[in-house]
């Protein structure tokens, strides 16, 4: 792991390297995700989609096809589904899929189950994640220009990660083409939320290309200070040494001041992309390649309302329009949040075929996004604020770079003359990187009289501070495997007999810097201004008259605590053997079972040192290792070529992410809430039971039903932390006691000539999932101590606790009672016009459960039609228009009848044109 690890600083390098050694003791090689000759067929099989016609119904026929022929059950979208909804990005698109909702842009809950409860692929393969609260990848980082399809396995089979839930996504990227390809596409983008201005900075010359260009990263003279300074002095340094002023001086204009924010008119949004392939015919073979690149630029400003630490204390000195009833938010915030985002990706794939039974494919992968976010905001404080005579203003910043690379390998090898054995292999190195420079976060009081305006200045409170943060994560991920079938036919039975290993191994290093500025140490006369680049001007900074002592003590402190910095890895090793029958041609029995040996651990580092926070032996108990067998079992009856039914049983597990075991808080980007695990945590076993009746009829149309049920023993839930201050939550993720999820799911595409065959152009497509779930937590007073109880205690070092949760039994957190989704569309008969539109909604959600007798706060239904129309002017141009949340809905998360979150999402316009040379 050190060879493969050399490129990263002395410091990470160490800890990767004796996280490896700690494993050596306990750990074996690890393993990964398989993939069957099967899914060899299936990217055949998509590849053959082509857009011509009548689009949708060519392009979801294949993809009916597919589905129809899989032994378990899965739900598939292609390329041209994709476009033709206008999802720009993988996490988007996958909403369209029945029972899947999508969470913050970025996680997809497939049948309410969270996204812990899910696994992403990318062409069968594991991949890291940027995202230093989750070992889930993001699905918002894979653009729509490189998917082929997104295959969505909702029931478990042996051949795939027994990290098992609600379902598995598989993000196939596109493939070597058959013939010369080249295509440049173009659009721009408006969204009404931005005839208003925001709030926004110049930042550093590289902005547009994504990256910072070093401007917002921390310095070198406050990092050789965190350096050498021992882990109880901090940035201050030695007590024996103490700084100067002028080392306090240059350290705090070493940092980016130049912010502002100043109010800004922001422009549309816009993106270009170009695609380029062929394949060459040749005496020793076919060859191949396919390479493409995107960029978008893109800027929204928006409304937002958020709130925390539901209580009753101070609501009585708020006006009446902030309350609700006798309760209120201790903090809540109204203002203008204004972000730039700016993606690029690109691809680059060779593939060598030969004979039809051997083939080789590389595919490479880049993918980069950035997002640079300001909120200006007027804060309340219900112990702070007094209306008309001291309020409050929140400033915040947070730039974001993510970024992942992936090379992946492939061979497929079948053998004709052994009875049509074949051999499938793969191998994959992924990275992924995030860095979060530079954020920032001011509290300003605004002081008037007679509630007219005198002046403005940071916060004259003692305990408040300027923070400054700095954030990074590397992820490094391996995998690779094989898997070998060999076919026997005996008296009407086909059968197949399938075999195959995985291998996959994971080490992260993560680091959250926050260094804060204290008002106190700031002289009176310099807090005040109403700008951060006016306070912390060059000259100011300079001036001994800045500083409220003549040393400038306190000027900085670190306020690291043990764990932010930490070191954490993941192994697995894999195998599996299944049999997949066919009986008369009217009876498919596929099944088998999977062998996984799982081992992970995360170690923190103590704050201000390059060392553990826990000793030798603690970093042992840390290492959580399981080996289990999972099952699983599909029966298909084939009535006759158009209707089948399904039936699919299975076990699997979900187990706690890399965060999830630790014992130091992190701040959940979703909720803004502070989280932190238990080393006590189990992981979830699963029963998986699945009964499918699929009805594929004539030019696509089709129509199923789905039945679906899923016990879950000690499901990973988080809840809150009683005795922990603070202005927000503080959450712990925690075993229940049991848990279960059941529904039922139709789905149906069909023309309208049904109605009329003058509609035959016309078609209505759909589905809609109602289900329900229920968990118990194991925290009643009933003398006996459960599980959950069990990590409370740990989590508050304490003997007894309090029951604090309001809600013992309710459904699972993020599960939606029903989903629907339904599209109508047209394809004209010449083919020069289609139009789309789309409707997606799902049913309220709980995203924070309650506490203190407070009501679970949930996400409440979100309407969004959008609207999608092409032209086709010949066959090498396309033309396409479109318009996203006609309803201009905003999204909104209540709790007791208050906005605990309320954001803008505006009504935005698309005009777009593509040519294929």
């Amino acid at each position: 792991m050190n060879q493969k690890n050399r490129s990263m600083p002395v410091k990470s390098t160490l800890c990767v390297a004796v996280s490896s050694a700690l494993f050596a003791g306990t750990l074996t090689p690890l393993s990964a995700y398989a993939q069957d000759s099967e899914q060899a067929d299936e990217q055949q099989a998509i590849e053959e989609v082509v857009a011509t016609g009548t689009r949708l119904k060519g392009t979801a026929e294949a993809v009916m096809q597919e589905r129809q022929n899989q032994a378990f059950v899965a739900d598939i979208l292609g390329a041209d589904q994709i476009s033709r909804t206008g999802d720009g990005d993988a996490a988007a698109a996958l909403k369209r899929v029945t029972g899947l909702t999508l969470v913050d842009g970025k996680f997809i809950y497939v049948r309410g189950l969270g996204e812990r409860y899910s696994s992403t692929q990318l062409n069968g393969m594991g991949v890291p994640s940027p995202d230093p609260t989750r070992s889930v990848v993001p699905l918002d980082l894979f653009p729509a220009d490189i998917i082929e399809s997104l295959n969505v396995q909702k029931s478990f089979s042996p051949d795939m990660p027994a990290h098992f839930g609600g379902g598995s996504v598989n993000i196939r990227t596109k493939s070597i083409p058959s013939e010369f390809v080249f295509n440049v596409s173009g659009g721009v983008d408006y969204n009404t939320n931005n005839s208003t201005q925001g709030f926004f900075y110049s930042g550093g010359g590289d902005d547009w290309t994504g990256r910072d260009d070093g401007t917002r990263a921390l310095s070198p003279v406050i990092q050789n200070n965190l350096d050498q300074a021992q882990a109880d002095d901090g940035i201050e340094g030695s007590g024996t040494y103490p700084l100067t002023l002028a080392q306090r001086q240059e350290m705090l204009g070493s940092m980016f001041w130049d912010i502002g924010p100043d109010a800004k008119d922001v422009d549309p949004a816009f993106d270009i992309g170009v695609t380029l392939g062929d394949r060459f015919v040749t005496d020793y073979g076919e060859f191949g390649f396919l390479s493409s690149i995107s960029y978008e630029n893109e800027w929204n400003v928006g409304e937002e309302q958020s709130g925390t630490n539901l209580g009753t204390v101070g609501c009585s000195d708020l006006p009446d329009e902030k309350t609700a009833g006798a309760k209120c938010f201790a903090q809540s915030f109204d203002g203008v949040e204004t972000e730039q985002s700016v993606s690029w990706s690109g691809m680059f794939n060779v593939g060598y075929e030969y004979n039809s039974n051997h083939r080789l494919e590389l595919t490479n992968v880049i993918l980069h996004d950035m997002n640079d976010r300001v909120r200006v905001r007027d804060f309340v404080d219900v112990n702070e604020t007094i209306f008309g005579i001291r309020e409050l203003q929140r400033v915040d910043m947070l730039f974001e770079e993510r970024r992942m690379t992936s090379s992946q390998i492939e061979g497929t090898h079948n053998f004709p003359e052994l009875n049509f054995l074949y051999f499938d292999w793969y191998a994959g190195t992924s990275r992924a990187n995030r860095q979060a420079p530079g954020g920032l976060s001011a509290t300003y009081q605004i002081n008037l009289q007679d509630g007219e305006f005198l002046s403005q200045q940071l916060q004259d409170v003692s305990a408040t501070n300027v923070s400054r943060q700095y954030q990074s994560l590397r992820d490094v991920s391996d995998t690779w495997g094989w898997n070998a079938g060999y076919p026997i036919n005996i008296d009407g039975v086909d059968l197949e007999i399938k075999v195959g290993a995985d291998f996959f191994e994971k080490a992260r290093k993560a680091e959250n810097i926050t260094i804060q500025v204290p008002h106190r140490a700031i002289a009176d006369d310099a807090l005040v201004g109403d700008q951060i680049d006016e306070i912390f001007n060059p000259d100011a900074l300079a001036s001994d008259e800045f500083y409220a002592s003549s040393t400038g003590a306190g000027i900085l402190q670190s306020n690291m605590a043990d764990g932010d910095e930490y070191a954490a890895g993941t192994k697995i090793d894999a195998y599996y053997l299944m049999a997949d029958a066919f009986i008369d041609n009217t009876w498919r029995v596929s099944g088998g079972v999977r062998y996984e040996d799982f081992r992970q651990i995360s170690v923190p580092f103590e704050a201000h040192a390059n060392s553990f926070s826990v000793t030798r032996d603690e970093v042992a108990e840390l290492a959580f290792m399981e080996d289990d067998f999972f099952p699983a079992l599909a029966l298909t009856y084939i009535m006759d070529d158009e209707m089948q039914f399904r039936l699919n049983v299975s076990e699997s597990a979900i187990r706690p992410d890399l965060r999830d075991i630790s014992t130091t808080f992190f701040i959940d980007p979703l909720t803004e809430f502070l989280v932190r695990g238990s080393p006590l945590l189990k992981s979830s076993k699963l029963t998986n039971v699945d009964f499918r009746w699929e009805w594929y009829r004539e030019m696509g149309n089709n129509l199923s039903a789905a039945l679906f049920y899923k016990d879950i023993e000690n499901p990973i839930e988080l809840v809150e932390l009683g005795t922990v201050g603070g202005a927000a939550p503080n959450l712990l993720t925690a075993n229940g006691e049991s848990g279960e999820l059941y529904g039922v799911e139709v789905e149906f595409l069909q023309d309208l000539s049904i109605i009329d065959k003058r509609l035959v152009d016309f078609f209505v497509t759909g589905n809609v999932t109602m289900s329900d779930s229920n968990v118990v937590i194991g925290a009643a007073d009933d003398g006996v101590t459960s599980l959950f109880e069990e990590q409370l205690l740990d989590a508050l070092n304490a003997t007894s606790a309090s029951n604090i949760v309001t809600n013992n039994e309710r459904r699972l957190v993020g599960h939606s009672e029903w989903v629907l989704n339904l599209q109508m569309g047209y394809d004209s008969p010449n083919g020069e016009h289609s139009a789309t539109l789309v409707y997606n909604a799902f049913g309220p959600r709980i995203i924070v459960p309650g506490t203190r007798g407070n009501e679970d706060a949930q996400e409440e239904t979100f309407n969004s039609i959008d609207f999608n129309y092409s032209y086709y002017p010949d066959f090498n141009s396309q033309i396409k228009f479109s318009v996203k949340n006609l309803l201009n809905e905003e999204k909104q998360i209540t709790q007791e009848g208050l906005d605990l979150l309320r954001e803008e999402r505006g009504i935005e316009f698309g005009l777009s044109y593509n040519y294929n040379f």
